[in-house]
């Protein structure tokens, strides 16, 4: 395997990752952060009138959430201009989160980096299995955490919109409460309690359907982000089986699209709601829990290693002939492929795929768009 391969291919990620935006020029993003002056009154109430022009010109809003969020004032404001009738879309994101899912990315890079290290050495294979199995457990360890404190702050959110009243909501200057005040009252028909109203429904249904629309905890392109990393390394297999039998080669590039779109995706979502389990009931906490991190890490480590010995090298030994002595045949480690890796395709489908709402759901939203 080649390192200087998996290296290049993970420093032209990054680079993207940090400086792709700039080839985005037809997509503009407005970011409201500090941005209302404070010290000229006229710039200041600029500021404030413009703020809905900014919110209603977009396709869409994205809250990056944190358990102060819907106690601010103007941040409120913001959510009511997008209730209002320009309806534009908000997106919840927990930041706790994905910071935890920007660590775990980094976390699958180091995983990739030791594997490929690992096959310069000169190990027997069932020492570089359990080298690679304890070499993921951080990983998944790291997504149960995920998992658990994804469970933390959504039971967290839903309490925050059930309650919500924006007459509680703070803010520095109690002299701009009024005018934010008049201005949602103008949006909702003079009462303030109809936009507690809309934040309580309508604005909680869509925020959870985001976060909770599929049977896996975050999104597939959310797993998918963390599993990019795993690319490279897929690559770098691919690369030195060149000079191998076809039905050697096919086995191979199936496994590696199956684990970097399918395996590793559906066991970070298995990692994720094995953690999100031991928030519920009487939760661990301080060392306990992480022993049971790392216990749901080894167990989700263990099983990705069980199917990538089975989905991978099993197929290769057909594919080079090495088991005609019993019959079978080179070209049948093509379906062998098929077959092992379209189990891990059927179990992304099914854990990724959004589910169709509740009955109450809908009624209880659609009785409040009405």
């Amino acid at each position: 395997l080649s390192f200087w391969e998996f290296a290049g291919g993970s420093i032209a990620a990054w680079v993207v990752y940090a400086c792709g935006h700039v080839l985005l020029r037809r997509r503009c993003c407005f970011l409201d952060f500090a941005s209302i002056c404070q010290n000229d009154p006229e710039l200041k109430a600029a500021g404030i009138a413009n703020i809905p022009a900014f919110v209603r010109a977009s396709r869409q809003m994205v809250v990056l959430w944190d358990e102060r969020y819907f106690t601010r004032m103007w941040c409120v404001y913001e959510i009511a201009v997008a209730q209002s009738d320009a309806n534009v879309p908000i997106r919840v994101l927990p930041t706790d989160v994905y910071v935890l899912l920007a660590l775990g990315q980094i976390n699958v890079f180091v995983c990739c980096a030791f594997t490929i290290v690992l096959e310069l050495w000169t190990l027997p294979l069932l020492a570089k299995m359990l080298a690679r199995l304890l070499a993921l457990v951080p990983a998944f360890a790291l997504q149960a955490k995920a998992g658990c404190t994804f469970a933390n702050q959504d039971a967290r959110l839903q309490e925050q919109m059930e309650r919500f009243d924006v007459r509680s909501a703070e803010i520095t200057l109690e002299s701009d409460r009024t005018a934010i005040t008049v201005s949602i009252e103008a949006m909702f028909d003079g009462s303030l309690d109809n936009f507690n109203t809309r934040v309580r429904t309508r604005l909680k249904y869509a925020a959870m359907r985001s976060l909770t629309g599929q049977r896996a905890l975050i999104p597939y392109t959310g797993v998918l982000w963390q599993a990019l990393p795993i690319l490279p390394a897929v690559f770098s297999v691919w690369s030195t089986s060149m000079n191998f039998p076809l039905y050697f080669r096919v086995p191979t590039y199936i496994s590696g699209v199956t684990q970097l779109f399918c395996l590793s995706p559906v066991c970070v979502a298995a990692a994720m709601e094995l953690g999100k389990r031991c928030a519920t009931g009487k939760p661990a906490t301080g060392a306990r829990a992480n022993f049971v991190y790392l216990g749901i890490g080894l167990l989700v480590s263990s099983l990705y290693t069980v199917f990538m010995a089975i989905s991978r090298p099993l197929p290769a030994l057909v594919g080079l002939g090495r088991m005609r002595r019993l019959g079978v045949e080179a070209w049948c480690a093509v379906p062998m492929a098929v077959f092992v890796n379209g189990l891990a395709c059927v179990a992304a489908v099914w854990a990724f795929k959004l589910r169709v709402p509740a009955e109450d759901e809908v009624v209880e939203s659609s009785d409040d768009s009405a």
